[in-house]
C-alpha cells in the first residue's frame, strides 16, 4: 500500500490544529519574557534587551490553517537596557521618547505555518500584525516560531524595525553612524488563563 505523503503545510496546520483545539486566551509568563534588538553602528553593533514584557493574545484556530490572533504584548520601552547608561539615556529619551510613549506594542493578527514540523513540535511560520513605536503604528511581518509546552506555548520571532517609518530621529552622532534598521527579537512563554 502507497503511504499518503502531505504537503508540509497541512502537516503544520494539523499540528497547529493540536496545539490550539479550541479558541484560548494565553497570557504573558513574565518569568519567561524577553525583548530586544541588534543595531549596527561605526566599529560595534549595539544590544538592547528587556525582560519587562506583558500581555495576552485570544488565538482562535481558522478553517483553512492558521490562526487568527487579537490581544496586546507591551514592551516597557524605558526598561530596555544596552549597558551604556549615556546610550540608554539617549535611547529612552531622544530615540523612543519614553515619558510620552512609554510602551511598544504588538498587536498580533495571525499566524499561518510555512514549514513542516521540527522535532520537538515547534512550528515555523509568519505572524502578522501591527506594531506601534513612538506613537505610530504599521503593519509587521514577523518570522517566528511557535513552540508547544505543555499547555503553554512559546513564541520567537525576529524583524527588522526601519527608524523613520516611526519617526525616531536619526541616533548617529559625531563619526558614529547608526545603521537605519534595527534587528528586533522576542521570545515569551504564554500560558492559558481566563
Amino acid at each position: 500500500m502507497a503511504e499518503t505523503r502531505y504537503p508540509s503545510p497541512v502537516i503544520a496546520t494539523l499540528l497547529l490544529a493540536a496545539i490550539v483545539a479550541q479558541p484560548t486566551t494565553y497570557r504573558v509568563d513574565p518569568e519567561k519574557a524577553e525583548a530586544g534588538f541588534d543595531l549596527k553602528a561605526t566599529l560595534h553593533t549595539v544590544h538592547g534587551t528587556t525582560a519587562r514584557v506583558s500581555g495576552e493574545i485570544h488565538a482562535v484556530p481558522e478553517d483553512g490553517g492558521g490562526l487568527a490572533l487579537h490581544g496586546r504584548i507591551e514592551v516597557d520601552a524605558a526598561s530596555l537596557d544596552t549597558g551604556n547608561g549615556k546610550r540608554d539615556a539617549t535611547l529612552h529619551g531622544t530615540s523612543l521618547d519614553a515619558p510620552r510613549y512609554p510602551k511598544i506594542v504588538l498587536e498580533p493578527e495571525r499566524f499561518l505555518a510555512s514549514d513542516p514540523p521540527a522535532a520537538d513540535g515547534s512550528v515555523r511560520g509568519k505572524l502578522t500584525g501591527r506594531l506601534t513605536i513612538r506613537g505610530t503604528t504599521e503593519p509587521v511581518t514577523i518570522e517566528a516560531t511557535l513552540t508547544p509546552q505543555g499547555t503553554a506555548l512559546t513564541a520567537a520571532g525576529t524583524f527588522d524595525v526601519t527608524w523613520a517609518h516611526f519617526g525616531i530621529p536619526d541616533p548617529s552622532f559625531l563619526f558614529v553612524h547608526i545603521e537605519p534598521v534595527a534587528h528586533a527579537r522576542f521570545r515569551v512563554t504564554f500560558r492559558p488563563g481566563s
